[in-house]
């Protein structure tokens, strides 16, 4: 019989496990509650919280009347939650903080004079988020090439920053491509420790197994 390995650190990280236990909560509680898109990347979660009636919603207008929503994992953008505030409908913020950090990064940067660069998958959910709170100016990018290939005005600052689920070693390629290639840059390590941690174990573990 196959012997399988399972790596120390698998399961749920922070900002997700906070976000599935409230959800749970609630709906122990018995309340109708609704999230703005999937609340993580996972069906077999999604399919279990919609068996405790919890419901995916796309815009808070189909929010039904009496339920709570639930602001992703992911996050949003700043147009979102200004619609989610506007429409009236409770809602609770399960915005992961490593993502909310980003957000505040980017709107404090966010200027004539500075320009936002992403390191990520344009998208993917996080980074339309992020985007949204610099008014969807940012240039995303996801490889050494893109990096190679980027120009910016010399009078522009750069502020640099990572999907927080981006590849560690390709990362520091595009700093590094990007230092020598912008006059002034600010760079902001997002990438979420939990992530970095498991990208090392998963290298670690699949020199150690058949498959």
């Amino acid at each position: 019989m196959a012997e399988i390995t399972l790596a120390k650190k698998a399961g749920f990280c922070f900002g997700v496990d906070r976000a599935i236990k409230l959800i749970e909560k609630l709906a122990c509680e018995g309340r109708k509650v609704a999230t703005l898109g999937p609340i993580i990347h996972n069906s077999q979660v999604i399919e279990d919280l919609e068996s405790r009636g919890v419901r995916v919603v796309n815009l808070p207008s189909e929010v039904e009347d009496g339920a709570i929503l639930v602001l992703r994992t992911h996050g949003v953008t700043q147009d979102v939650l200004r619609e989610v505030e506007e429409s009236g409908c409770e809602y609770i913020d399960a915005v992961c903080p490593f993502v909310k950090k980003i957000h505040k990064i980017v709107l404090d940067n966010s200027s004539e004079d500075v320009v936002t660069l992403i390191a990520g998958d344009e998208n993917h959910p996080e980074v339309v988020g992020i985007n949204g709170w610099c008014e969807n100016t940012a240039t995303v990018i996801k490889s050494e090439e893109e990096a190679e290939n980027i120009a910016f005005s010399d009078t522009k600052t750069v502020c640099v920053v990572a999907q927080t689920t981006f590849e560690r070693e390709l990362w520091k390629k595009i700093t590094k491509i990007l230092k020598n290639t912008c006059q002034s840059a600010m760079f902001f390590d997002t990438i979420c420790s939990v992530t970095e941690n498991r990208q090392k174990e998963a290298e670690t573990l699949s020199s150690e197994v058949d498959l």
